[in-house]
């Protein structure tokens, strides 16, 4: 370029593409700039479709004033797909409760159990290490699909995902830490329905968080009860917390979902009658309940008092199963399959 060339004109007219300029977020003292805080304005409206099947960041200026070209999937475009009120704060209490099995576990404090008890422990683990495993699986195969206009739902599954790992992380730890090993794998006909679900995410939902979440939140948490060391006891309200903030999402979309899809309350009450026939398969293999009863009985001598222990959890499990489907505004007790009914007249 010479002296007397003068050089093109700046186009500055980007400047201008904002769908609300000037728009400030709260900043609270002592929970500082979140998720939820900057759903302000225009950038707080969250559509009951998502037309974009682009990357494109809710509130982003489109300059073209037309549907962005498609990239291909994207699905859960409606947002009875996948809505639950409660994700943006969700999302802010898993960072902030964010834990590691590496030093969060007092490792060393597990030492000398008796060899049937830390067999039983083993057992457990490798059990409730395969659930861990499949659960991030099924969501991260999830994930993929769902738009990118309901990115709170979006970034707390991803933290579930981390949660998952990590349970799978900490139980394969406590397995392999004395040298008893990993045990026996599950029978694993509710995984392979977990897996091979299709018919849509709420349904996913309802078999991941209710039938199976719900049932490894209360293992959890009698692990925590009858824990033979402080390990187990400390891994047990861990997990259980994580799983508390897990089954916190599935109820707020189940009942979102119910309430803005016609029909989905009784497609849900017939599909968790037809799931809880196939969890009849897992049921009746002995494995589980039997290292459970040694795990709480605190041995196998005293296994009678541990099966009876195995029994009130498997009763509570049900009950909180039926209280949190009415929650949901689904009235279950009819449509419980035979051998839910068994549990509790037991």
């Amino acid at each position: 370029m010479t002296d007397t060339q003068q050089p093109p004109p700046v186009d500055l007219s980007w400047k201008a593409m904002t769908i609300q300029w000037g728009t400030r977020a709260p900043v609270r003292k002592g929970a500082g700039l979140t998720l939820g805080a900057i759903n302000v304005g225009a950038y707080a409206e969250v559509p009951d479709y998502w037309q974009d099947r682009t990357r494109s960041p809710r509130g982003a200026y489109n300059p073209t004033g037309a549907a962005a070209a498609s990239i291909g999937g994207y699905y859960l475009r409606h947002k009875s797909d996948l809505w639950a009120d409660n994700a943006a704060e969700l999302y802010e209490e898993a960072i902030s409760r964010r834990w590691s099995s590496a030093d969060s576990i007092p490792w060393d404090t597990c030492r000398g159990l008796a060899e049937d008890v830390e067999v039983a422990v083993c057992q457990v683990s490798t059990e409730l290490s395969q659930q861990a495993s499949i659960e991030a699986e099924v969501i991260s195969g999830w994930q993929q699909q769902m738009s990118y206009g309901f990115h709170e739902v979006k970034v707390f599954l991803a933290t579930e995902t981390f949660d998952a790992a990590r349970h799978f992380e900490v139980f394969r730890k406590r397995a392999l830490l004395n040298g008893g090993g990993l045990g026996l794998e599950s029978p694993g006909e509710v995984n392979r329905w977990l897996l091979e679900s299709r018919g849509g995410w709420t349904e996913t939902v309802a078999l991941l968080y209710l039938l199976r979440g719900l049932f490894t939140r209360t293992i959890y948490r009698y692990l925590a009860a009858y824990a033979p060391s402080p390990v187990e006891m400390l891994i047990g309200r861990r997990a259980a917390q994580d799983k508390t903030r897990h089954l916190a999402y599935a109820l707020h979309h189940l009942r979102y979902a119910a309430n803005h899809v016609q029909g989905m309350g009784d497609h849900l009450n017939a599909g968790l009658a037809q799931a809880e026939l196939v969890s009849a398969r897992d049921e009746k293999d002995p494995v589980l309940w039997e290292s459970l009863a040694c795990f709480f009985g605190g041995g196998v001598r005293h296994m009678d008092s541990g099966m009876t222990i195995v029994r009130s959890m498997r009763r509570r499990y049900v009950q909180d199963y039926l209280q949190h489907l009415g929650w949901i505004g689904i009235q279950h007790q009819r449509m419980l399959a035979p051998n839910f009914k068994a549990v509790l007249e037991d």
